[in-house]
């Protein structure tokens, strides 16, 4: 009896564990690992914006006189008036359009680099006006009006490396700052004078009408590359995971250092008289210092002047879309 019973039980543990192992799963632990995935290193961006300039950018304008009017008597002055208006836009102001590339160190900082287009141009007019009349003589009144219109355009062409620093973070949005320092290739200024005179004459009834025009075009040589910085401050929202818009206020400054000035057109009525001018007239070179030993400038030689910096400084909104890969 007591073999019939173990027989029976090693075969009922033996059912048993068949059946169990009918329905035990092996645990796989290479299947069941948990992973995180991976968020892309890389990005780029294109954006674009508008910049203004600061108080402290250069003054190119000689003066700040928008008008002046002087009405005589003969040979005496009634009146003259003279108007001033400071500039209301400087140098380094307008739209520039972008694209940069950047790479994630760690959940708190980024590094990359922009690439910017930059153009901007500033303008005054100078209004000048003279009437005169007269109580003896065959001419009874003389006029001469002129309105003369300084501008200059700046084409930029900038590489920003910056670093990102992330400040507020949240699975949605993050707020950061960014610093970085500006190198503008070859950067160059077209200076444009023109210059456009009425006058009107009256004697005995009769009345003559004359005009007369100049056009001046200069070229500034500034030295290449030209150094500055930039800070901003930001914020990018999640759209997609590859996704990103971005909005940032940034702040730059960059020096301009001048090495020289040519005159490349003057024309006259119509008439390009630029090759008819001296060399001293035409070129003006910056050092950083020189001496004169001559009384009368040598015609075939540049003019000499101190070297100029020229700083621009501007506040800018930006705004862009950002790709991660």
């Amino acid at each position: 009896m007591k073999r019939m019973a173990l027989l029976a039980g090693c075969i009922t543990m033996a059912g048993l564990t068949a059946i169990a192992q009918e329905k035990y799963i092996p645990f796989d632990t290479k299947q069941s690992d948990i992973r995180i995935k991976a968020e892309p290193k890389f990005s780029v961006n294109f954006h674009g914006g508008y910049a203004w300039a600061l108080g402290s950018t250069f003054k190119f304008y000689p003066d700040d006189v928008r008008s002046i009017e002087v009405e005589m008597q003969d040979n005496t002055t009634l009146s003259k008036t003279m108007k001033y208006s400071s500039p209301k836009k400087g140098l380094g102001e307008g739209f520039r359009v972008g694209a940069g590339f950047s790479y994630v160190i760690n959940d708190f900082l980024n590094a990359g680099i922009d690439i910017d287009y930059f153009r901007s141009t500033i303008r005054k007019d100078r209004d000048s006006s003279i009437k005169r009349t007269f109580t003896t003589g065959p001419i009874t009144s003389m006029s001469y009006n002129e309105r003369f219109t300084i501008s200059y355009d700046a084409i930029l062409l900038t590489f920003t490396p910056h670093i990102t620093f992330k400040a507020v973070s949240r699975p949605k949005w993050f707020l950061y700052n960014k610093v970085g320092a500006v190198i503008t290739i070859r950067p160059n200024s077209i200076e444009n004078d023109r210059k456009d005179v009425n006058t009107s004459m009256t004697w005995q009834g009769f009345q003559k009408d004359s005009s007369g025009s100049s056009d001046t075009r200069y070229e500034w040589g500034i030295k290449n590359p030209s150094i500055g910085f930039m800070g901003a401050i930001g914020a990018q929202f999640k759209i997609t995971e590859k996704i990103r818009l971005f909005s940032e206020l940034q702040f730059t400054h960059i020096v301009f250092v001048i090495s020289k000035r040519t005159t490349t057109n003057m024309i006259v009525n119509g008439k390009d008289i630029v090759n008819t001018l001296p060399v001293s007239e035409r070129v003006v070179e910056f050092q950083t210092s020189f001496r004169d030993d001559d009384w009368v400038q040598d015609p075939f030689q540049p003019s000499r002047a101190v070297t100029q910096r020229i700083p621009i400084t501007y506040v800018g909104i930006q705004a862009g879309i950002a790709y991660r890969f």
